[in-house]
């Protein structure tokens, strides 16, 4: 089965190809994000032009080989091997389900008005490519360095999905720290519930029990170098100004309703995160979601996640107090690490994060050429 990734750069691609592989001089990751960043990346396969000022390049490659890529941008490769097994099984599903158009999706829900801007950012959104490299999708930095542990895991889970009571591929998300809970699929994107996909309440992410020692050395084996710079992720604190806030409303959705003088969470998801978010000005109200627009709304990039609290220490500020790092979908990177670590399997990780799924080896009829495409 082949896979084909749009690929992000900064400014005009820089490339040369050098026999089997390519390498990208500025690929573009974290794009949007608080750890954004240029990296020269080593890419497998066929790369086109495409001409397009966002994705001016798209990568085409067999799946397994796009898994190995992903297994190592993701996370370190040196993390516990039954959680690598765990990753390798989650991203081919979801990838799988993109290439085979499988997985729902749909703009029915959408809201684009004066009152409420409701909207989402989903992987299907693509068009002429079935992923895209960076967070958006699944992270895909090109051929990194793999340890033993995870071309084993990576070996050892040839071929494996998981799949729902219909025998479909799990639209599999997941996020790097759920905060103490997932959040079901809604919250995010459409107004669905896909099978095997529920909150489940998880124990596993909380590291600040932790001494600093211990703490610092899992992280390190777990996630990638300029993850770890972010602190915080399962407990975090952020102040925002309600000036800030009439400048990221304007600057990144137009709207100008004037000083903001409240913020009133009217929905939250199973998790805890806002889903629907008021914001009170003294021209108007509006009011923003999904989770991804709030997080937006609130930071110069994004917030962790939409799962907080509001403080009001003065008339003109606003302490959120938050948990969580990501959508909170699905499986939680880090708590799936820790149950690893503990000496969970492949197997019991999945059942825990994706209830009701099964484990399945895809058949060759399962299958697509490019004339099927």
């Amino acid at each position: 089965m082949k896979i084909s990734i749009g690929i992000m750069t900064d400014g005009e691609p820089i490339f040369k190809n050098i026999g089997d592989y390519n390498i990208l001089q500025n690929q573009l990751i974290g794009c949007g994000f608080h750890w954004q960043r240029t990296i020269s990346s080593k890419l497998p396969g066929v790369l086109h032009p495409t001409g397009d000022s966002e994705f001016p390049l798209v990568n085409t490659i067999d799946i397994e080989t796009y898994l190995e890529c992903v297994v190592g941008s993701e996370m370190n490769p040196d993390a516990p091997l039954e959680f690598l097994k765990t990753h390798s099984i989650i991203s081919r599903s979801w990838a799988v389900g993109k290439v085979l158009g499988c997985h729902a999706h749909s703009n029915e829900g959408k809201i684009l008005s004066d009152d409420e801007l409701r909207t989402w950012e989903d992987t299907a959104d693509h068009i002429g490519f079935d992923v895209c490299s960076d967070d958006h999708c699944q992270r895909y930095q090109g051929i990194q360095p793999l340890t033993d542990k995870a071309k084993e895991a990576i070996r050892a889970t040839s071929g494996l999905i998981i799949a729902d009571a219909d025998g479909n591929p799990v639209d599999a998300r997941f996020s790097k720290c759920c905060g103490g809970r997932t959040e079901t699929f809604d919250t995010c994107w459409q107004d669905i519930h896909p099978a095997s996909i529920e909150s489940v309440k998880d124990p596993w992410c909380d590291v600040t029990a932790l001494d600093v020692k211990e703490r610092d050395a899992f992280l390190q084996t777990v996630l990638k170098d300029y993850d770890r710079s972010t602190e915080g992720g399962y407990r975090w604190r952020a102040v925002v100004s309600a000036t800030e806030i009439e400048e990221y409303l304007q600057s990144k959705f137009g709207i100008n309703i004037g000083h903001i003088i409240n913020l009133i969470p009217l929905e939250r998801g199973a998790s805890g995160r806002i889903k629907r978010l008021l914001f009170k000005g003294d021209k108007g109200d509006v009011i923003i979601g999904k989770e991804l627009m709030i997080r937006k709304a609130l930071a110069p990039t994004h917030l962790y996640s939409s799962w907080f609290d509001i403080e009001r220490p003065s008339h003109d500020m606003f302490i959120l107090n938050g948990r969580g790092w990501g959508h909170g979908v699905g499986l939680c990177q880090v708590g799936a690490a820790r149950m690893a670590q503990a000496g969970h399997s492949a197997e019991e990780i999945l059942h825990f994060y994706y209830p009701g799924c099964r484990i399945e080896r895809m058949e060759e009829s399962d299958e697509i050429t490019d004339n099927e495409r």
